[in-house]
C-alpha cells in the first residue's frame, strides 16, 4: 500500500464533484475493495484511517435502504451517513503540505539556439510549483454541492501546467531551502474566489427566481387577507347602516328591539376589527415570512483547505558559445524557457 500521504493526495485527483460512492471509491483507491451485488466491501484501510474511525477494515457499504436491510453488518452511505462524515473529517484533519519532487532534464532538441552552440549543462539550484487542494461546500435550501478544487501557482500565479505528463516521487526535504507558502496561498485564494464566483452564478440566478416566487407568494397570500379584512370591515359598517335605516322605519316594538340588538352586535364586530388593527398585525407577519424566505435562499459557501502540495525540480545552467562569445543562461524545463 503507498503511503499514507499520497492517498490522502491522490483522493483528490479526478474529481470535480462526486456523489458518495466515487468519493469513497478514489479515497480508497489504493486499498482492495470488492463491488458486488450492491454492496461495496472495502477490505483493508490505511492504519491512521482505522484508528480514527474506530473500527478495522473490512467495511460492507450499501448505498440503499432495501440492500442495508438484506445484508447483515452493512453500512448504509448517505449523504448525512457517520461513515462518510467521518472519511470528510479525517481528511480535514489530516491537511497537510506534502513534499514532491518532478524528476526532469532539458530537452536539447527544445533549447537549441540560432547560432548557439551548448558547450555545458549543469544543474543550479531549483524551481517550485504550489498546488493548493480546496473542498467548495455551496449550501442553499435543502441542497448540498460540494466541488473540489486543485490550483496549481508558480511565482504567485495560477497556472494550468499538466502535471500528470511528468515524472513524479517523494521529496527530500534536506534538498530544498525552508519555503514560505503565505503569499502562493493568498494567490490561490483570490483565484478560488473568482472560480467559486463564477460556478455559483448559476446557482444564484436559481435562488433568486425562487425566491421571487416565494415573496409573491407570501405578498399574495397577505393581500387577499387584508382584503378580506377590509372587506369585512365594509360590510360591517354597510350592514350598520342599512340596520339604522330600517330602524327609522320601524313602528313595532318587536322588530324595533330586533334591530337595535343586530345593530349593537354590528358595531361590537366593527370596534374589534377596528382595536385588532389587522392591517398592522398582517403587514408584520407578511414581513417575517419575507424574510424568513430571504434567509432560507442565501446561499453559504464554505471553502476548506484538504491539503497543499510543494513541488520542487531542477533549474539548470547552461553554457554554450555564439559568435565567438561564451554565453551562460538559466533554463526552467518545466516550462521550457530561459529565465533570469
Amino acid at each position: 500500500m503507498k503511503k499514507l500521504r499520497n492517498i490522502l493526495r491522490s483522493c483528490w485527483t479526478k474529481m470535480k464533484e462526486y456523489n458518495s460512492k466515487e468519493f469513497i471509491l478514489e479515497f480508497f483507491k489504493d486499498c482492495k475493495i470488492s463491488d458486488r451485488n450492491g454492496v461495496l466491501t472495502i477490505e483493508e484501510a490505511p492504519k491512521e484511517f482505522e484508528e480514527f474511525i474506530g473500527k478495522k477494515a473490512p467495511y460492507r457499504l450499501v448505498f440503499d435502504f432495501k440492500l442495508h436491510s438484506k445484508f447483515k453488518n452493512s453500512e448504509l452511505v448517505t449523504q448525512g451517513s457517520y461513515f462518510l462524515i467521518s472519511i470528510k473529517d479525517y481528511l480535514r484533519n489530516r491537511g497537510q503540505t506534502s513534499l514532491l519532487k518532478i524528476n526532469i532534464e532539458p530537452d536539447l532538441e527544445e533549447i537549441k539556439l540560432k547560432d548557439f552552440k551548448i558547450i555545458e549543462i549543469n544543474p543550479e539550484g531549483y524551481g517550485f510549483l504550489s498546488e493548493f487542494s480546496f473542498l467548495s461546500v455551496y449550501q442553499y435550501l435543502n441542497e448540498k454541492k460540494q466541488v473540489m478544487h486543485k490550483l496549481l501557482i508558480t511565482d504567485n500565479e495560477f497556472s494550468e501546467l499538466d502535471m500528470t505528463k511528468f515524472k513524479i516521487n517523494n521529496g527530500n526535504p534536506e534538498e530544498i531551502p525552508s519555503i514560505a507558502l503565505g503569499k502562493s496561498y493568498f494567490s490561490a485564494k483570490k483565484r478560488l474566489h473568482l472560480q467559486t464566483n463564477k460556478e455559483i452564478k448559476t446557482i444564484k440566478r436559481a435562488l433568486k427566481l425562487k425566491l421571487e416566487k416565494e415573496i409573491h407568494r407570501v405578498k399574495d397570500h397577505y393581500f387577499k387577507q387584508i382584503k378580506e379584512k377590509d372587506d369585512e370591515l365594509e360590510r360591517c359598517q354597510e350592514k350598520i347602516k342599512i340596520l339604522e335605516s330600517k330602524l327609522k322605519h320601524t313602528f313595532y316594538d318587536r322588530d324595533i328591539r330586533i334591530l337595535n340588538r343586530l345593530i349593537r352586535e354590528s358595531e361590537v364586530r366593527l370596534e374589534m376589527l377596528k382595536k385588532r388593527s389587522y392591517k398592522e398585525r398582517l403587514r408584520s407577519e407578511e414581513a417575517f415570512h419575507i424574510n424568513d424566505e430571504i434567509e432560507k435562499h442565501v446561499l453559504s459557501i464554505k471553502n476548506v483547505l484538504i491539503n497543499t502540495t510543494l513541488y520542487y525540480y531542477p533549474i539548470y545552467r547552461i553554457f554554450g558559445a555564439s559568435k565567438g562569445k561564451n554565453i551562460s543562461k538559466r533554463y526552467d524545463p518545466v516550462f521550457k524557457k530561459f529565465i533570469i
